[in-house]
């Protein structure tokens, strides 16, 4: 029997989206604590965060070339599961933290692409996001499916301006183990529309 595909959503800055999402059956909650975000949130914020998020769903948090001893006050503060690492980060950089790392991958080329999963043996997860010159994610922009890999061993995280209206032809696409929704389930940034989030969890369920 194939598994559920999981679902994270990223960018989430209050807690009125978090207890939707929660609510909906989603598996993680990304706060970003590290980036030139509009979605950026204080520490002390996410750790308000982390007390609406229930044993069993995970909170990541989403750093980009973050120093290690500001990336563990985080771990502590907001009790993070999981950090995402967008940057630059090596895998020694990734393993030498307490918590499990997730390593995204902003993809320009199928040889590009091959390269930086070979990089990242240590990684929990890879996530697969286009390549926009100067941004680290939340562009709304999708992927080019195409470059999707047919030969992986890594667990894989699909992301990328997924939304009601194509989550169902990129999933069946790519079989990630993972989506990860943020601007394609925005009302503005930072901002979840609830009902969008509900769509997405109930067009996978479908699927």
């Amino acid at each position: 029997m194939k598994s559920r595909t999981k679902i994270k959503t990223c960018g989430m800055t209050n807690v009125s989206d978090v207890g939707a999402a929660v609510a909906l059956g989603v598996d993680a909650i990304g706060v970003i604590l590290h980036a030139d975000s509009p979605r950026t949130i204080a520490l002390e914020h996410a750790s308000a965060i982390r007390q609406v998020v229930p044993e069993g769903i995970k909170l990541v948090g989403v750093f980009v070339d973050a120093s290690s001893e500001f990336i563990e006050a985080a771990i502590e503060v907001a009790g993070l599961d999981l950090v995402q690492l967008h940057g630059d980060e090596s895998n020694d950089f990734g393993a030498r933290l307490t918590v499990p790392f997730i390593k995204a991958v902003r993809v320009e080329s199928q040889q590009q692409l091959n390269t930086q999963l070979a990089s990242y043996p240590s990684a929990c997860a890879i996530l697969l996001d286009p390549y926009v010159k100067g941004q680290h994610g939340g562009t709304g922009r999708q992927l080019d499916l195409r470059m999707w890999p047919t030969q992986h061993h890594q667990k894989l995280i699909l992301a990328g301006g997924l939304s009601p209206e194509n989550i169902v032809d990129s999933v069946c696409a790519t079989q990630p183990f993972a989506i990860d929704i943020n601007s394609g389930v925005e009302i503005s940034p930072g901002v979840k529309n609830h009902a969008k989030i509900g769509a997405v969890i109930e067009l996978l369920a479908l699927s």
